[in-house]
């Protein structure tokens, strides 16, 4: 199932900065990047994160999260004036770490009104702005994939599961609005655990200790979700975090709105463990 999104348009060499977190995606950004004419300059926020994208890109840095003042030089110095942010940035590492934080750092961040994902990411997008540098939604680069309504795997939610599902949801973008998580986790359309700053996986993990079996995983955008910084996403790890004693279990997802990395492996190891998952 193809989204309707779309994609960016050609870059005929222009410079595309890229700021890479955790995760697959940064290497899946900027391939698709270069593939669409773009020169990728990255900075890094790990060593795991330059290996996955240095293939791709013109020049790699890595670089530490806190140094604003110093990473917006450096972006600047490369005349980067189009840049993406991509891949997971875990806040609690990043707070450990404030004593490491740059002047342009604190200053920015003394200004919010709280440290809430969306505050923040908001603040980072408009002091990029005040800089010259517009920043763009990875979502462009990576249209393939958001899927569209429908189930992807070999089975189909039951009734019951359907309602939890629909339970779920309600409760889930409920949270998301206020900028809790965005992921609920249901059985028997009880609350099992909600997504907060521990992140979706840990949040599955305890909601099957306690349910001691499959569960309803619902996860869903925000209502005014920056996709120039956080789009809802699942991957590997969130199935394997959903393993029970027992096999079943359901990954919902927000149709069009949510990233679903390594898609035929997660499929079939869907299809294996008996667990279903619906974009809705």
């Amino acid at each position: 199932m193809q989204s309707r999104r779309t994609p960016a348009a050609p870059g005929n060499g222009s410079i595309l900065g890229l700021v890479a977190g955790l995760g697959k995606l940064p290497g899946i950004l900027a391939r698709s990047a270069k593939e669409n004419g773009y020169q990728v300059i990255a900075l890094c926020l790990s060593e795991e994160a330059e290996a996955r994208v240095q293939p791709h890109c013109l020049k790699t840095f890595q670089v530490a999260p806190g140094q604003l003042g110093k990473n917006l030089k450096l972006l600047q110095r490369e005349n980067v004036k189009q840049l993406v942010f991509v891949g997971k940035v875990p806040k609690l590492d990043i707070l450990k770490n404030i004593t490491k934080f740059d002047w342009t750092a604190v200053r920015e961040l003394s200004r919010l009104s709280d440290f809430n994902d969306d505050t923040i990411q908001s603040a980072m997008g408009d002091y990029a702005a005040s800089q010259g540098i517009t920043v763009r939604s990875q979502a462009e680069f990576l249209t393939e994939l958001f899927p569209d309504i429908g189930v992807l795997t070999a089975r189909r939610p039951t009734a019951e599961e359907y309602a939890d599902i629909n339970f779920g949801k309600r409760i889930a973008k409920e949270i998301a609005r206020q900028d809790i998580g965005q992921t609920v986790i249901v059985r028997n359309q009880m609350i099992m655990a909600i997504e907060a700053i521990e992140g979706t996986d840990k949040a599955i993990q305890r909601a099957v200790g306690l349910a001691k079996g499959p569960v309803v995983v619902v996860k869903v955008s925000k209502p005014n979700q920056d996709q120039r910084f956080d789009i809802p996403t699942v991957g590997m790890n969130t199935l394997n975090s959903m393993l029970a004693p027992k096999p079943g279990g359901v990954l919902a997802i927000e149709a069009n709105e949510t990233m679903v990395v390594e898609r035929e492996e997660m499929i079939e190891f869907c299809n294996q463990h008996g667990i279903c998952m619906v974009a809705i």
